[in-house]
Formats: structure tokens, C-alpha cells, sequence
């Protein structure tokens, strides 16, 4: 690929838009973006847009094409039978990359362990880099790597699914279901997230998280270090929680990294983020002092359990990224205290039996209030898991049109020492444009109570 060479962006997305105002930077002279939007995004001079919902069928005459994240691979199986390369930003990065990737994976928590893995590696000195899913195309700082550099990348399945090299170190995390609007089935994702470990060679790392099960046919995938990371049992190699420490084990060699009553991260479920960055870090020879103290001093990100405000009493937490059943399962069990749950959302197809049957479960929840499209099947959900369960005292549920109402009903209900949580276990895109603004709505409600 030179200068001359026509390319088309299949995608006007975000890493699309960044894309393009690489190559233009690069002296690409021939850049297309195609997009089935009418929108046109914003785009250096020289761009040409094709938009429109017609848009995919005027690419042919392209010589590469990048897909962008959304855009399924086997929409661009024509253009490749036509003879045309098709490739992504993440492959174009990881071909160019001077320096060692460490890339993160799994359903949820990618981002959030991709953000301790990189402050641990800047704590330590090391000139890291965090891009990919998260938010920063890795092309924006491609040009400052060099060999010495180190990158961290929250890597999607959208953006593996084609991918045809993996990362020096790579880290899989809580991965069950999702997207099943975009991939066909379980399997199918499964497959796409699996490209993280598939090319990686004998002295690359793969980190494993043991306490699932589909840990086994990653790890047969690889002919990598494998370091297992357990919140439950010891796990070999790698980090685990052992009573109240965490543990990280090369061989016969263990080392206490810190206690788990001085991490900063809320809730239970976090600590697998943490054994997982502990992991990778020491596998990069980040020393436990810089390990230590992120992990007791990093908070969260934005829109993950995240602390908004206590009025009152009552304590106020927005976890709009939660848009899966289990990360909701696991926010509602983060607390230590009553918990009013604001659950619901746009239709992803999600299966909320185990869900209704976790939270019915759960002695903490004091109440779930549902909005949005889903409601109907969440507290269907809710009520036949009472049954099977012959509860005695089966969950109060209560409906809201939208977040000011469902906002009301919490107050209504709550008293001191409560803690009132946003975890939709659904999309946005029924009220909001993601679930960043359906976030923000809720810290800009709460702040106004």
C-alpha cells in the first residue's frame, strides 16, 4: 500500500473518522468513507464521502478496504472475492507497531483493567499508551512509539474479528455474551474475541481468567505463557486472592501484592479486573510499589459504578456501561447495604432468566425499578424466577417512563444508608444516544435533586 493506492474506509465512525485523518497526514491521496448514514462526519479536506443507504455498493472500485468496528466482516466478503484487500485499523496497527501490546478483551471490564494496566505501567516509568475501544485510536500516537514504548488496547470483538496477529501480552476477562444484535450466536463472538490469543507465539503472555469456563478453550488456542487469574481459588501462575491478600505466583515464587479491603475499586466483582492487571503488569516487570498503588488508588472509570453523590444519606451510582445482565447482577451485589436498582433499556436480545433468578436471590435488593423497552421481559423475568424460587417475600418492581421518573420512585423509597444504582443490563439507544448520555442524564439528575 503507497500513496497512490485507492483506498476506501467502510465505516464513518469514530476509528474511521481517525483513520482518515491519518492517511491524509500520511499523504494518501485517494481516501474514500463509506457510510450508509446520511450524516456526513466531520473530516479533513480532500475526503471524499459516499453516504447514503446505496453507500457499500460504490466501493468496488477501491484497492483496500479498512473495516471499520460495526461493520459485520462478512459484508466486505464480496469485495474480497472481487479480489480487494480488506483490512481494519487494528490490523494496520499491530503490522506497523514498533513496541510491545498488551491487549484486553472480554464483555465487560476490558476498559477498566486496560486503564489500571496502563497507570501501572506509567506509575513505573515506562512509556505507555492506551488506545483502542476505549476511546483514542491507536494511529494518533503511532507516529511517537518506539521500540521501548509500550501500548495498551481495550479490543472489541468487533475489532478482532478479523484480526490475524495477537498481542505480546494478552488478557481476557469476564467474557460471557453480547452484541447478539451483531454476531449470530455465543459462538460466534466467542470465535471473534478469541483472535486475541490465536497468533501469539512462545514467549507472549496470555492471561486466563480461571473462574470461567471458556478460560479452557482459550487457553488450548495458545502457545503462550499462560498466567491464571482466580477471585476464588489459588491459580498457579499468575494472581489469585488468597483470604484477604492478593497474590501474584511465578512458579514456586509468590509475592503479596497488597490486601483486598484497600482497593479502590467498589465491589466484588472488580477484583477480577484486579488480579488481571496485577498479572500483566508483573509479567511486564512492573514492580509492586507502582502495582500497589494503583490499585489502591484507582477509582474507576466514568459510567462504571461510579460515585455520583450521597444526599441524604442515600448514596447515588451511575453504572450506565452496564449494559449486560451480569455486570447489573454484579452491581447489585456490590453493596454492603439496601440497594434500589434502575434497570432497562433498547432490546439487545439479552437473556434476563438468570438474571431475574440472581436478583430474587439478592437479600440487599430493597427494590428494581425498570424503564425503556425491555421492561416488560425483565420483570416477566423477575416474576417466574419468584415463582420457581417460591420466594416469600419476591422483589418489589415498579415501572418509570424514563430516568427523571425512575429517579422519583428511588427517592420515594429510599432512606439512609440505602444506595440507589443505575444498572440498565440493557443498550440506551431507546432514549439516549449511548450510554454516555444516558449517564450523564443521570449525574445531571441526581446532582440537581
Amino acid at each position: 500500500m503507497d500513496t497512490a493506492t485507492k483506498i476506501g474506509i467502510v465505516g464513518g465512525g469514530v476509528e474511521g473518522v481517525a483513520l482518515a485523518q491519518y492517511l491524509k497526514r500520511k499523504g494518501f491521496s485517494s481516501v474514500q468513507i463509506f457510510d450508509e448514514k446520511n450524516v456526513a462526519p466531520d473530516v479533513p479536506a480532500g475526503i471524499e464521502m459516499v453516504l447514503g443507504p446505496d453507500a457499500f455498493t460504490k466501493m468496488y472500485e477501491c484497492q483496500v478496504l479498512f473495516r471499520s468496528p460495526g461493520i459485520h466482516t462478512n459484508r466486505l466478503d464480496s469485495a474480497r472475492k472481487k479480489g480487494i484487500t480488506v483490512t481494519s485499523t487494528t490490523q494496520y496497527f499491530f503490522e506497523n507497531c514498533p513496541c510491545r501490546i498488551v491487549g484486553v478483551t472480554g464483555t465487560k471490564g476490558k476498559g477498566t483493567t486496560a486503564t489500571l494496566i496502563h497507570l501501572m505501567l506509567k506509575e513505573a516509568g515506562f512509556d505507555a499508551y492506551l488506545g483502542g475501544n476505549i476511546g483514542e485510536s491507536p494511529l494518533n500516537f503511532i507516529d511517537a512509539l518506539s521500540k521501548d514504548s509500550i501500548v495498551v488496547l481495550e479490543l472489541s470483538s468487533f475489532q478482532l474479528q478479523d484480526l490475524k496477529m495477537s498481542p505480546h501480552v494478552a488478557v481476557v476477562v469476564m467474557t460471557t455474551s453480547e452484541h447478539m444484535d451483531y454476531h449470530k450466536d455465543v459462538a460466534e463472538y466467542r470465535e471473534a474475541k478469541s483472535s486475541i490469543v490465536r497468533f501469539q507465539k512462545p514467549e507472549d503472555f496470555a492471561v486466563l481468567n480461571k473462574d470461567y469456563a471458556y478460560t479452557e478453550e482459550f487457553a488450548k488456542l495458545t502457545p503462550a505463557k499462560k498466567l491464571f487469574v482466580s477471585t476464588k481459588e489459588s491459580s498457579g501462575d499468575g494472581s489469585h486472592i488468597m483470604g484477604p491478600k492478593i497474590v501474584n505466583c511465578i512458579g514456586v515464587k509468590c509475592e503479596m501484592i497488597g490486601d483486598t479491603a484497600k482497593v479502590a475499586l467498589p465491589g466484588k466483582h472488580n477484583l477480577e479486573n484486579v488480579v488481571a492487571a496485577v498479572a500483566a503488569a508483573r509479567a511486564l516487570d512492573v514492580p509492586i510499589p507502582a502495582v500497589q498503588k494503583i490499585v489502591y488508588t484507582f477509582a474507576g472509570l466514568p459510567h462504571r459504578l461510579e460515585l455520583i453523590r450521597e444526599k441524604d444519606g442515600v448514596k447515588y451510582y451511575n453504572d450506565s456501561f452496564s449494559t449486560t445482565p451480569e455486570t447489573s447482577v454484579a452491581a447489585s451485589y456490590a453493596f454492603n447495604g439496601p440497594v434500589i436498582l434502575i434497570a432497562g433499556g433498547s432490546e439487545k436480545k439479552s437473556d434476563y432468566t438468570e438474571w431475574g433468578m440472581e436478583l430474587q436471590k439478592n437479600k440487599n435488593l430493597k427494590l428494581v425499578i425498570l424503564m425503556g423497552v425491555t421492561a416488560d421481559r425483565m420483570e416477566q423475568n423477575l416474576r417466574s424466577a419468584a415463582e420457581k424460587l417460591k420466594a416469600e417475600f419476591p422483589l418489589k418492581v415498579h415501572r418509570a417512563g424514563n430516568l427523571d421518573g425512575a429517579l422519583k420512585v428511588a427517592g420515594e423509597n429510599a432512606a439512609s444508608g440505602d444506595y440507589v444504582v443505575l444498572s440498565p443490563a440493557a443498550a440506551s439507544f431507546d432514549m439516549f444516544k449511548n450510554y454516555k448520555e444516558r449517564g450523564e442524564k443521570f449525574r445531571s439528575l441526581v446532582n440537581g435533586l
